[in-house]
């Protein structure tokens, strides 16, 4: 591909690492974009070159690149729904994060764009924009300091809310998967109690952890209706379950409204996140709140993406795949 050109207002930046999102992995098994696009957008890299109008970054820093950036002062922003602000997909970087060299839209460099610190490496940068989508959807979920939460997916961004569940105050966590290596990962990155949904009775234990209430915070992270069907019947009543994880196109989910009606409990969803925070994030990171570096499982060249699409549709081994073009 040639080189991106950029205006006065933009940056050219040289992309050192790039995660393989879940929706990334979506678009691929589903057939969601056209061939010849290049996907990617949890983006860490070098500064190349930067537009004259530039003035906060220049050519040799290191940096965060943000995947999109709101207006900040629409309708939508003013009520919180930044991520459905009208400006906000078409500040995409261009052409993706799986690529060299990337530019990056004027509102991304001077409202986004974050210099990494450097205790930080390219690897663990990459991994602040997935990190600032969990933290957004736990916040839009109002823990609360001794709440119990339960994470529906131990896959990467599971692990992540296992996490900040623990960073933000929740008082229990539990991880549930139907891979037992991913629940002893879990484990290892906070969860207090791990259950196999294949094999356990995820509804009981659900209940028995909780004194027969129910969680407080249901974080379904894996794009399954039968998750999400299971979610609300693990939530308490008044309880959120969070809509996390894209499913497959054309998926429908079955609900008898009474069940929302009569024990009021809220079901949002949440996509995507913005430069509010990805700061945030980035300091979670850099403070060791949060570990993300051993959520790598794999580090891959360029030219070894379809390889990494296919470890991660397969889910035997892989974690956090991360792209080193």
């Amino acid at each position: 591909m040639p080189l991106p050109e950029i205006g006065d207002e933009e940056a050219l930046v040289q992309v050192k690492s790039c995660g393989l999102c879940g929706t990334d992995l979506q678009k691929y098994l589903h057939g969601l974009v056209e061939p010849g696009v290049v996907l990617g957008h949890e983006v860490a890299g070098n500064v190349v070159e930067a537009g004259e109008k530039v003035s906060r970054l220049g050519a040799g820093d290191r940096v965060i690149v943000p995947h999109h950036i709101p207006c900040f002062v629409c309708r939508f922003c003013r009520h919180g729904n930044h991520t459905m602000c009208e400006a906000f997909k078409p500040t995409r970087i261009s052409p993706g994060g799986f690529a060299e060299f990337i530019k990056v839209a004027g509102p991304s460099v001077s409202k986004g764009m974050l210099k990494i610190p450097d205790e930080i490496s390219y690897d663990e940068a990459a991994l602040v924009e997935n990190t600032a989508c969990c933290l957004r959807a736990l916040e839009k979920c109002r823990l609360l300091p001794g709440d119990c939460v339960v994470v529906v997916g131990a896959g990467p961004a599971g692990l992540i809310h296992i996490q900040l569940s623990r960073a933000l105050g929740a008082g229990k966590v539990l991880a549930l998967d139907l891979l037992d290596w991913r629940l002893e990962v879990a484990k290892r990155m906070g969860a207090d109690v791990v259950l196999n949904a294949r094999n356990d009775d995820v509804v009981a234990a659900v209940k028995e952890e909780t004194g027969g209430l129910g969680a407080d915070v249901v974080m379904v992270a894996v794009g399954s209706t039968k998750a999400l069907a299971q979610a609300i019947s693990l939530a308490r009543k008044g309880g959120v379950v969070n809509f996390f994880a894209e499913c497959p196109p054309g998926s429908s989910l079955k609900i008898d409204p009474n069940i929302i009606y009569g024990s009021e409990i809220i079901l949002l969803g949440s996509y995507s996140s913005t430069p509010l925070e990805l700061k945030s994030a980035l300091e979670l990171i850099h403070s060791g709140r949060i570990d993300v570096a051993g959520l790598i499982s794999h580090r891959l060249k360029l030219e070894e993406l379809k390889r990494a699409f296919d470890l991660a549709s397969q889910r035997k081994e892989a974690l956090k795949i991360i792209i080193n073009p």
